[in-house]
Formats: structure tokens, C-alpha cells, sequence
């Protein structure tokens, strides 16, 4: 009975490891994919009702580290992972570079579509979010001829885009430029996991104005309190300038070594500065808010979790944060 029952866990063993390695066959040209919808959502676990962590916009690039029926786990260029079904065209190593070596546009307004013909009376393709990546065909008076990572052709109007080479060139990497970016989304509405236009967590309201700089912050408010330079950690907002960000949680407290973790710090909300003591974050929806107790739109809760600030951007260069690259 012994032997059988081994023979028999060894045999489940070497179906569970068969069913792994045809999971492994199906990516193994392709461990790389590229987001073609406007924007892909990312989930903690392989099912739709699981919590969405994350969200991925259209031309990211993205690794394949595992695969679940239909459901593919990535990571995104700023290391977060997820479950994603559906969004990705999966490329392989050539495929990718050659997806890579063409020209490309970048959405620049908030919100756009994509049309079948040179007409925005056409057919939509699809909608489009600001910083969304597509390849340029070929340009008319007033169009981008595009095409999708998964083959679909369309026409953006160039009032909509830029050529990414282009416009990584000519960014304005200054502190007034990233408030201006900052309150082009104003209104739009939290979103937990969200990181486009269409709806924000904090830090995603953050890493989208960034990213439409050139600069790739990481995801989490947690994560992007440890890039950048800090700038202060008292509550002393002359030392501030605009751009620069603002970080709120709980402060570590002293503690003895079996509540180390209970006291220590949590980072959990982030925000832009703007001058005047003030900030735009997003927090129901993304509004201006006030450290500043006499201002209209003093906000009690955040001020007094404040925690620090720390700046991305120093004469007109960028301050440990990577960097966007073709």
C-alpha cells in the first residue's frame, strides 16, 4: 500500500508538472506583450471579481511570468505585477524589438478617439486615455495614420498627439509645467488601482503627471516616497516648491521590538505641491486642498498626517527617477 500510494503522489505530482510545462510551451516565444487597449486592468488574482491592483495604459510593455487558462500574469516597467486577461498581444523577442524600432505618437490630451477613416464623423476604433503609445504609419494635414499592437489601423487627429520622439524632446521638466499637467485632471474621479484619466488612486494621479514628463515613478505612494530628494520633513512648506510631492500616513512611533511593525510608518497617500501651501491630489475625486488652517480649503485630515516632501525634478533634470527611453 505504501508503494502504491507513493507511485500514486508521484503521478498527480508529474500531471500537475505537465500541465505547468504546457503553460510554459504556450509562452515560450512569447514572454513579452504590449497593452493594445487604451487601458488594461491588472488584478491581484486570476478572476474577474478579484481586486483590481493596478492598471497598465495602451504601448506599455510588458513581462509574462506566468500563465492561468486564460489569464497571464505580467509586470509592468515600474516592477508591478499582476493578473491581466485580454489587453496584451503577446510578442516574441523579435517581435518585440521590431515593435520597438518603429516611430510611435503619444496621446497628449486628457481624453481622445481613434477613427476608422480621416474623419472624426467616421466609426471610432477606440477611445483613447492621455499617455496612451501607438505606432505611426504616416501623417496627413491633420491626422496620425496609427496602428494598434494587435493590427488594428486608425487615424488620430495631431491636435490629440505628438511624435513621441518628438515630444521626449522638447518635455518641459520644470515644477510649473508639472502643476500645469497636474490640473488638466482635475475632476476626474478616485478610482482605487487606477492609473489613467479615465479614473486615480493617488499615487496614479502622481505617476500619470510624471510619466507625461518623461519620468517613471514607481507605483505605490509607499514606493515613490523612496525615489526622488527630500526636501522636508517638518512641516516647513517654504522649503517647498511647485512639483515637488507631498507624502501623508502615520509616523513611526518608538516601539519595542514585538510592535516594530504595529508603529512603524505607513505611507499611504501622496499628492503634488502647487504653492501656497497648497496641494492637488486624488482623494474622491483630484481637487486643490490646504495645509493651511485660515485657506478655504484647509484639509484637516491630511495636514495633520503629514509626513514629508521630497522633489523629482532639479534644474531641469531629474532627481533618482528613471527615465523614459525609446
Amino acid at each position: 500500500m505504501v508503494v502504491e500510494k507513493k507511485n500514486s503522489s508521484e503521478e498527480i505530482g508529474r500531471m500537475k508538472k505537465n500541465i505547468k510545462l504546457e503553460e510554459s510551451i504556450s509562452l515560450k516565444e512569447k514572454t513579452d506583450g504590449v497593452i493594445y487597449n487604451s487601458v488594461g486592468t491588472l488584478r491581484y488574482a486570476p478572476r474577474h471579481n478579484s481586486e483590481m491592483v493596478s492598471q497598465a495604459l495602451l504601448g506599455t510593455h510588458v513581462k509574462v511570468l506566468e500563465k492561468n487558462k486564460e489569464w497571464l500574469k505580467v509586470q509592468t516597467p515600474d516592477d508591478y505585477t499582476g493578473w491581466i486577461i485580454g489587453s496584451v498581444k503577446l510578442m516574441t523577442q523579435n517581435e518585440l524589438q521590431h515593435y520597438h524600432n518603429q516611430p510611435k505618437v503619444i496621446v497628449t490630451s486628457t481624453f481622445a478617439t481613434s477613427y476608422e477613416k480621416e474623419d472624426d464623423k467616421s466609426l471610432p476604433v477606440s477611445d483613447l486615455v492621455i499617455g496612451n503609445i501607438l505606432i505611426l504609419k504616416s501623417e496627413t494635414e491633420q491626422y496620425f495614420e496609427v496602428g494598434y499592437p494587435d493590427g488594428r489601423n486608425a487615424y488620430v487627429k495631431q491636435s490629440d498627439t505628438a511624435e513621441l520622439s518628438f515630444w521626449l524632446n522638447n518635455i518641459e521638466l520644470n515644477g510649473e509645467s508639472i502643476v500645469n499637467t497636474a490640473f488638466r485632471f482635475m475632476g476626474v474621479p478616485y478610482l482605487w488601482g487606477g492609473t489613467s484619466s479615465k479614473g486615480l488612486d493617488c499615487s496614479g494621479f502622481t505617476k500619470n503627471v510624471y510619466f507625461m514628463h518623461g519620468i517613471i515613478l514607481s507605483r505605490d505612494a509607499s514606493q515613490q516616497v523612496n525615489q526622488g530628494q527630500l526636501v522636508d520633513s517638518m512641516g516647513d512648506f517654504s522649503t517647498l516648491l511647485p512639483g515637488d510631492m507631498v507624502f501623508f500616513g502615520t509616523k513611526s512611533k518608538p516601539s519595542t521590538e514585538t510592535e516594530r511593525d504595529k508603529n512603524s510608518e505607513r505611507v499611504v497617500h501622496v499628492g503634488i505641491y502647487i504653492g501656497n501651501n497648497r496641494f492637488i491630489h486624488a482623494s474622491d475625486n483630484v481637487h486643490i486642498s490646504s495645509f493651511n488652517p485660515d485657506d478655504e480649503l484647509y484639509d484637516e485630515f491630511n495636514a495633520k498626517r503629514y509626513l514629508r516632501a521630497k522633489r523629482y525634478i532639479a534644474n531641469g533634470h531629474a532627481v533618482n527617477v528613471n527615465r523614459y527611453s525609446l
